[in-house]
C-alpha cells in the first residue's frame, strides 16, 4: 500500500505544477507586482529546484527515493524555466545564504561520506528558501494559486502515509514538504478569510 501512495503522491505533486505554471502563463501580461498576479519568485525556485536535486540524489544513495521527490525535482526545474521568464528576481542575503548552505551541504556529504548530511542539510534549506514565497504569499495571498498548492499539499498527505521506515533518510523529505505546504494552507485558506 505505501507504494501505491508513493506513486499517487508523485503524480499529484508533478500534476500540481499545472495550473501554477498555467496561472503564471495566464498572468504574464499583468504589469510586475500587480495584486492577485501569480509571480514565481526565481530565487525561491532555483533554491528548491537544485535542493530537490540534491534530495534526490541523496536518497538515490540512501536507497529512499520515493514518488514525491521524483514529481518535486521534475517539476520544479521546469517551473524555474517559467520563473526565469516571468517571475521576481530579487535576490537577498537570505537567498545567497540560502544558496551557500546547499554547497555546505554537498561538502559535509562529501567529507563524511554520508548522504544523510546532504538530505538533512538540504531540506534545512529547502525550508529556509520557502521563506521568500512565504513572505510574498502572506502580502498577497493571490499572487499563489490555491489549486496548484491544495495538490502540493494533497499529495504530501499521500506521501507522509507512504513513509516505509521512520528513518531521517525516508521521513525527513516529506515531513519537510508536508510542513511547507501545510503553512501554504494556512495563508492561503485561512489566514486571509
Amino acid at each position: 500500500m505505501k507504494s501505491i501512495f508513493s506513486v499517487i503522491a508523485g503524480l499529484l505533486f508533478i500534476g500540481a505544477f499545472i495550473p501554477y505554471i498555467l496561472a503564471i502563463l495566464r498572468d504574464k501580461h499583468l504589469p510586475p507586482g500587480a495584486e492577485g498576479k501569480t509571480e514565481p519568485s526565481k530565487v525561491t525556485w532555483i533554491i528548491w529546484a537544485s535542493l530537490d536535486s540534491i534530495v534526490l540524489v541523496g536518497m538515490y544513495f540512501k536507497e529512499t527515493i520515493n514518488g514525491q521527490i521524483i514529481g518535486a525535482v521534475l517539476g520544479a526545474w521546469i517551473v524555474v524555466i517559467f520563473a526565469v521568464r516571468y517571475g521576481e528576481s530579487k535576490w537577498s542575503k537570505l537567498d545567497k545564504w540560502c544558496l551557500g548552505g546547499a554547497v555546505l551541504g554537498i561538502f559535509l556529504w562529501k567529507i563524511f561520506k554520508e548522504a544523510t548530511f546532504g538530505i538533512m542539510i538540504s531540506l534545512g534549506v529547502i525550508f529556509i528558501g520557502f521563506i521568500p514565497t512565504l513572505k510574498s504569499a502572506w502580502k498577497d495571498p493571490g499572487r499563489e494559486d490555491k489549486l496548484a498548492w491544495t495538490i502540493f499539499w494533497t499529495s504530501c498527505v499521500y506521501a507522509v502515509l507512504a513513509i516505509p521506515k521512520w528513518t531521517l533518510a525516508d521521513a525527513a523529505q516529506p515531513i519537510t514538504f508536508f510542513v511547507i505546504e501545510t503553512i501554504m494552507m494556512y495563508i492561503l485558506y485561512i489566514r486571509h478569510r
